[in-house]
């Protein structure tokens, strides 16, 4: 893996942290979350209308097509994270979505985006899952609901299938001969895509409608700042996607898992079992194996 590839992913990994943290300072979360989509969306609109009428660029019905695509993707994403929540604990249920993903881009990164892995890439890949699934084993086995933490499980993995599909989507639009004229305005596009399924979603969704607007009143700073953080979160991300392979870039991403076990040891005094400090230090060696990997 290249190293300006692994610092925009490392880089984007310790934001996500940052703002992951922010949010345990809410009380609604899924008010949270699509305030903070609404917030990262407005952020990018002055952008997207600079580029187009200073630096326009095609367009095509590819390109909106696919960040509508992306959109979509990240919503289900976002909802089934939501589901997973309610039946196991955080501490279960990101590391799974976040970890698994990777697996899901392997093949579909292969034949449909030509993305090859090494060996020692593939060792790499291997060792992260490892870590991984020691993490989230540590956090499961002091989960006081066993049988509802077990369907979290499988919400979380539906979860890091739907983040291995919208990486793959963003791959093959950042791809494209000719490339979309700006990250940031595929990006936009995408946002917007997102902010308008999600609210569909939330509208429709039974006892959400009027929960919208909760969050705000009294969390203002914590919903500007995640949304900002969010969208540079992620804008590195593409930029990753673009010179990098997105099976790579996806498993790098989980140095995050390993960066949140540090600072709630060290930061915030939580209580870290021996098993996920070990999966957390596995995880860190995964992605040194990637980063030393040739290809």
């Amino acid at each position: 893996m290249g190293i300006v590839v692994f610092l925009l992913v490392l880089a984007s990994a310790t934001l996500h942290v940052l703002w992951n943290t922010l949010v345990k300072t809410c009380q609604d979360k899924v008010s949270f979350a699509w305030l903070t989509t609404v917030v990262g969306t407005l952020l990018l609109l002055p952008v997207f209308v600079g580029s187009r009428v200073f630096t326009p660029g095609l367009l095509d019905g590819r390109v909106l097509g696919l960040a509508a695509l992306s959109g979509l993707v990240e919503t289900a994403y976002i909802l089934a994270l939501f589901a997973a929540y309610a039946h196991t604990d955080l501490s279960v249920a990101y590391p799974l979505s976040r970890g698994f993903a990777p697996v899901v881009t392997l093949v579909p990164g292969i034949l449909l985006l030509g993305d090859h892995l090494n060996a020692q890439q593939g060792w790499g890949l291997a060792v992260i899952v490892v870590g991984v699934c020691a993490v989230s084993g540590s956090a499961l086995a002091h989960s006081p609901s066993r049988a509802a933490s077990w369907r979290g499980v499988v919400l979380a993995l539906l979860s890091a299938a739907l983040i291995g599909g919208y990486h793959l989507v963003d791959r093959y639009a950042l791809k494209l001969e000719p490339a979309p004229p700006a990250i940031l305005e595929y990006y936009f596009l995408m946002h917007t895509a997102m902010v308008l399924a999600l609210t569909a979603a939330l509208l429709a969704w039974p006892g959400y409608h009027h929960r919208l607007f909760r969050e705000w009143p009294g969390n203002r700073t914590g919903v500007l700042a995640v949304g900002v953080l969010s969208v540079i979160s992620y804008l590195l991300i593409l930029m990753a996607l673009r010179l990098g392979n997105v099976t790579l870039v996806s498993a790098t991403r989980n140095c995050g898992i390993a960066i949140s076990t540090a600072v709630g040891a060290l930061v915030l005094r939580e209580r870290v079992s021996p098993l996920r400090a070990i999966g957390a230090l596995v995880i860190v060696v995964g992605v040194l194996v990637l980063l030393l990997g040739k290809g």
